[in-house]
């Protein structure tokens, strides 16, 4: 014991930074049993990319073939291995090589954006999102590299990138408020459930995300770690009694169809069309969304060391200036999280509660990340998670990441309408994209027309023209 102490000493240098073994341990404990709710989440969030997977209620079809005989239920198993492989591996190697407690994981707000806008709107299919997903991460290291992602972060005004995280976050609760069937369509529009309707399961299903919220709220409200993990299993143990815990047939973990999601881009058919000008438009339309997945990627590292260098406050030139390695470490676990067949991997700002928890070195990271791959075993336990647990935590992760509205300038209608326009028009046209293209497109018309424009930095015209010629040609369902 003494020599795995002195190796990790070694290593990690832990009295250098203040910290020991027992505090790197407890913050990663804590880092655990924070993000462990969002990693069975993304893989619920991405098996809705198939036709068939979901029904009209939102419920998974386990019984669904998706394709060569794997059923919805085994393929949201697969997705759940590989996003805790995704996460594990990911923490390690930036634990490993940059030495500091951040934790990697498959983002949400990526996740949704490549199954709403990619496959959704766009018609791409997971597979052919996987090959993007891929690009993305060596065209993320080409900008990390050569210090253009730092010139297109600096460019980017900070309301539009709070605008950004405060719309995803909207579009995830809207999402959730739709899968729980609090909020339910028809021919009249919109409509709250039917309260008093106790004998259906869809109301049944929104008064157990309702509690369900309820109880996270309290349990985050009294700063306990884990709450969202919490309110998600209570959800499941009350789902048994109502009668809304998917049933299916259980599958071992050696039974995962792992073939269905290891080494899956497909990289044919990305860029298609019979002449020269449709090839260009195809191309286009590619290009649109590397590029995006690239900013949403930067917004959600900078986020997260923007979080980071403010508690740790004597860390901050640390911070900096390994910053180049860390978006590095970013840009290649994104692309071996798609080999793995998950989105995009990037740092998670919930790294925070470990560090609050006193983590400083990359120990902390690689114990997490242990964590994570051990538990890729429960993975079979995924298809039983009924939608209302399921919306619940999209609800109240929405929820979360809108706290950064808190920093849009309000106060001042020239940001003010550009951060709303990108806040509202994500859920609204259920487009991520839209929402980013339209808020900076504004941003630029506003600040022109006002006589302010010599300020806007050229980005900003590149990304608004290219943008412009998107929304032209944004497919319409």
């Amino acid at each position: 014991m003494q020599k795995i102490r002195l190796l990790l000493e070694n290593y990690f240098h832990l009295t250098k930074h203040n910290t020991t073994l027992r505090r790197e341990l407890i913050a990663a404990v804590t880092n655990y049993f924070t993000l462990l709710y969002l990693l069975s989440l993304v893989p619920e969030v991405i098996v809705g990319a198939f036709p068939g997977a979901i029904d009209a209620n939102g419920e998974l079809v386990q019984s669904a073939v998706l394709f060569n005989g794997v059923t919805a239920g085994q393929f949201l198993t697969a997705l759940t291995a590989a996003a805790f492989w995704a996460a594990g591996i990911g923490s390690i190697v930036m634990g490993m090589t940059v030495n500091m407690p951040f934790v990697q994981g498959p983002s949400l707000a990526i996740a949704t954006f490549v199954v709403y806008t990619v496959c959704h709107n766009f018609g791409y299919t997971y597979y052919q999102a996987l090959a993007i997903i891929f690009i993305s991460g060596l065209c993320f290291f080409v900008l990390s590299a050569t210090g253009a992602e730092a010139r297109i972060h600096s460019a980017i005004p900070r309301n539009l990138k709070y605008a950004v995280t405060a719309g995803i976050g909207m579009f995830i609760t809207y999402t959730g408020l739709q899968k729980a069937h609090i909020i339910e369509f028809d021919e009249g529009g919109i409509h709250l459930f039917d309260m008093l309707a106790v004998h259906s399961h869809d109301t049944r299903s929104a008064w157990l995300a309702i509690a369900g919220v309820i109880l996270i709220t309290i349990l985050l409200d009294k700063r306990v770690h884990g709450a969202v993990f919490i309110g998600k299993i209570a959800c499941i143990v009350l789902a048994v009694p109502l009668g809304l815990l998917h049933r299916g047939h259980a599958v071992s973990f050696f039974e995962i169809p792992f073939g269905s999601v290891l080494f899956r881009p497909d990289f044919s058919g990305l860029i298609t069309g019979d002449d020269i000008r449709s090839k260009l438009m195809s191309f286009s339309t590619l290009a649109v969304i590397l590029f995006a997945i690239c900013i949403m990627d930067i917004f959600e590292t900078m986020s997260m060391l923007l979080a980071a260098r403010h508690i740790l406050k004597k860390e901050k030139t640390r911070i900096t200036e390994r910053t180049p390695r860390i978006l590095e470490v970013d840009a290649v676990t994104t692309a071996a999280g798609a080999l793995l067949g998950t989105t995009n991997v990037s740092t998670y700002i919930e790294s925070t509660a470990g560090i609050l928890e006193g983590a400083r070195t990359g120990l902390t990271a690689v114990l997490t990340g242990i964590m994570f791959i051990v538990t890729s075993v429960s993975a079979p336990l995924a298809g039983f998670v009924p939608s209302a647990a399921t919306a619940t935590t999209l609800i109240v992760s929405g929820v979360l990441m809108m706290n950064v509205m808190n920093d849009v300038g309000f106060d001042k209608p020239i940001e003010a309408v550009p951060a709303v326009f990108t806040i509202i028009l994500m859920p609204l046209t259920g487009s991520l994209l839209t929402g980013i293209a339209f808020g900076i497109i504004i941003y630029l018309l506003t600040h022109i027309m006002a006589g302010k424009g010599h300020r806007i930095n050229y980005v900003i015209y590149i990304l608004a023209i290219f943008f412009a010629a998107f929304l032209m040609f944004l497919p319409r369902n």
